[in-house]
């Protein structure tokens, strides 16, 4: 069988800044499956960096490498990530255990990055082999250091590997503690592993079977004082790299990342705060608009359906062209569809009752027949009305009969019944003949005090004028609005002489085109509360890119050791990637309780209840997400291009 480790003159070279290292120079060795081999030597000598390229956290710069036969100076970051996690295990003098990690948990980080899932009863058996039976549930920082010594040798040997790398395994320790896991190490290697020691320590070195002195980057003297131990352990072929992410590493990543959040609970909410208030903003302003239409199209019944608005339109550099009975005639006389149709002139004046005097909008209507009151409903959409409206006949005699809505009943009349009241409106006084409910549509943006009086009254007793400011069309059904709209629209180009091609003096609206300039409003307002929540969101993306630049700096260790634990550079960016995410997605989902709050507040000022719907909270978690991908992408990869080495040294 070939050599486990044949390292064939291998040299390494670091650069500090303008200084030029040579660590290693031409070092050739093999190492046999079964040895126990020490490398000693002073501080300098090279054999920690020879250690680290034995192991795969280190690549050469010069020379040949061949694991179990194979070579691997052409392996991928994935490949040898596949190899650390599989075929080495790893000892360091610091320990290197997890913060606030029980024992059991430390030892199980290497399954991880199998992908093959983690297996608590292996944990058990591995740290019942180091003695540590009685300590599975102790945190790292509840046990000492010759305990955590003998958990990270636990953690070495979970996956079974072909060989242990110890760097200065006993360089923290006490006499009895070092003792203690020197014994651990030799008993292993016993029994048939491959063992590579890194230490200073003669005492240490003695009990290994092989010492490798090195001095200024060289060997130097090669003794071999009795031969390797009898090892079971091969490898045919080196594991191939991992593709995806198994349920076990996503589940690890997850609880990380609320550790790592939890740890740092002020720090945490003040970094999602900006999400916070920004999705806040945002869900508050979807849910009461959604609550509008809502409530706008649930006022709404057929009758509005078929309904058409005829509007005067100002072209540009013309005054206002107002409608007349003549127009009104030509609608009748050329739009077939025209089913009915009602000449409104409105005004605001003042109307007064008593001592008490409201500033109201004054409209028209054609009067009902006395057969046709049972249908004075539809005047009104169905509203409820107390009293009666008035007849055909009233407005033909100019009778001075009003129907007032319930917001001026209650501004002139208190509590009272309006009905058989007297009101001045321009200072003539009218008989409240009804009193009409207010619209959906008027409860929702709020009422305004509201009269109804006959057209002809308006004409010659109030107004004293007889231009229109709108006709008020109603279509057979919903389906013959639009033609009926198109037939209006025929009938006054011909009654107004309109050119082929030239501009309309005037707008004819559907229901259905009310409701989109209806939206087209809210749109525009939405845009300038988007605007301002993105800026909030915008702040809370950098808070978070911020926070996970610290948390990077922070667990630049941390990160070094899931590397040699065999995590590859996708693993670290989906770890700190999911961080970002969790943290926004927390944000979001408050946010999203902020601004459905808020649409609930609002309710007692508008009075329409907020609308909260599955398409408006998967929006929320949906931007909430992209948030902390697009902010926690750079931070995460930062982390994922850290050098294993590099990370593990850093202070």
């Amino acid at each position: 069988m070939p050599p486990l480790i044949d390292i064939r003159k291998v040299s390494k070279t670091y650069t500090m800044g303008t200084f030029r290292v040579e660590a290693l120079k031409e070092v050739s060795i093999q190492v046999e499956a079964g040895e126990f081999v020490a490398l000693v030597g002073p501080s300098g000598s090279g054999k920690s960096t020879l250690l680290h390229i034995m192991g795969f956290l280190d690549r050469p710069d010069a020379g040949e490498y061949y694991f179990a036969g194979h070579p691997t100076a052409s392996l991928g970051e994935g490949r040898l990530a596949a190899i650390r996690s599989r075929m080495v295990g790893f000892i360091f003098q610091s320990f290197h255990l997890l913060k606030r990690t029980t024992a059991r948990d430390n030892v199980t980080l290497p399954m991880v990055y199998t992908g093959l899932g983690t297996d608590n009863k292996k944990a058990l058996e591995c740290l019942a082999l180091v003695g540590l039976s009685d300590r599975v549930k102790h945190k790292s920082n509840e046990l000492s250091g010759g305990q955590c010594q003998r958990v990270a040798i636990a953690r070495s040997l979970v996956n079974d590997p072909l060989v242990i790398m110890a760097d200065e395994p006993t360089g923290n320790l006490d006499a009895v503690s070092r003792q203690e896991v020197m014994n651990v190490i030799r008993g292993l290697n016993e029994k048939g592993l491959t063992v590579v020691l890194v230490t200073h320590d003669d005492e240490i070195s003695a009990m290994a079977g092989r010492v490798v002195h090195l001095k200024d980057g060289v060997i130097v003297s090669d003794e071999t004082r009795r031969p390797p131990a009898r090892s079971q352990l091969a490898a045919s072929h080196l594991p191939q790299a991992r593709l995806g992410f198994s349920p076990s590493e996503f589940s690890e990543q997850l609880k990380v990342a609320f550790k790592a959040i939890w740890s740092h609970k002020m720090r945490s909410a003040l970094t999602i705060l900006g999400i916070f208030i920004g999705v806040g903003a945002i869900i508050s302003l979807m849910t009461i608009s959604e609550g509008f239409m809502k409530s706008l199209l649930s006022g709404s019944s057929e009758d509005d359906a078929r309904k058409v608005w005829v509007v005067p339109y100002r072209q540009h550099g013309r005054p206002v062209r107002r409608f007349t009975a003549g127009d009104v005639e030509a609608i009748r006389t050329g739009a077939p569809l025209a089913e009915k149709i009602t000449p409104i002139l409105e005004r605001g004046l003042k109307i007064s009752a008593g001592d008490k005097h409201v500033d109201s909008s004054v409209q028209t209507s054609e009067g009902y027949s006395l057969q046709e009151q049972k249908l004075r409903d539809k005047f009104f959409e169905n509203r409820k009305m107390t009293g009666r409206f008035f007849t055909r006949a009233e407005s033909l005699d100019k009778a001075r009969v009003v129907v007032i809505n319930q917001t001026l009943s209650k501004k002139l009349f208190d509590s009272g019944n309006a009905v058989n009241n007297d009101i001045r409106i321009n200072g003539i006084d009218f008989l409240v003949v009804g009193v009409a409910e207010d619209h959906k549509a008027e409860q929702i943006f709020g009422s305004r005090p509201t009269a109804y009086i006959p057209l002809d009254t308006a004409e010659k007793r109030v107004f004293g004028s007889g231009h229109l400011d709108y006709i008020e069309v109603v279509a057979p059904s919903p389906d013959d609005a639009q033609e009926a709209r198109r037939q209006i629209i025929t009938a006054l180009r011909a009654k107004r002489g309109a050119r082929e091609g030239a501009e309309d003096d005037f707008d004819v609206r559907t229901f259905e085109a009310q409701i989109e300039m209806f939206k087209s409003t809210m749109g525009k307002l939405s845009l300038v509360v988007y605007s301002i929540a993105g800026i909030s969101l915008l702040v809370g993306g950098i808070g978070i890119m911020n926070i996970m630049l610290v948390s990077v700096t922070e667990r630049t260790r941390e990160i070094g050791l899931r590397k040699a634990m065999g995590a590859r550079n996708s693993d670290i960016l989906s770890q700190f990637l999911i961080e970002a995410v969790v943290l926004c997605v927390i944000g979001g989902g408050l946010g999203v309780g902020l601004g459905f709050g808020l649409g609930w507040l609002a309710y007692f000022f508008i009075k329409v209840p907020p609308t909260l719907g599955a398409g408006t909270i998967s929006f929320a978690f949906g931007f909430s997400t992209l948030i902390g991908v697009g902010f926690g992408f750079w931070p995460a990869l930062r982390a994922a291009m850290l050098d294993p080495i590099e990370a593990l040294r850093y202070e």
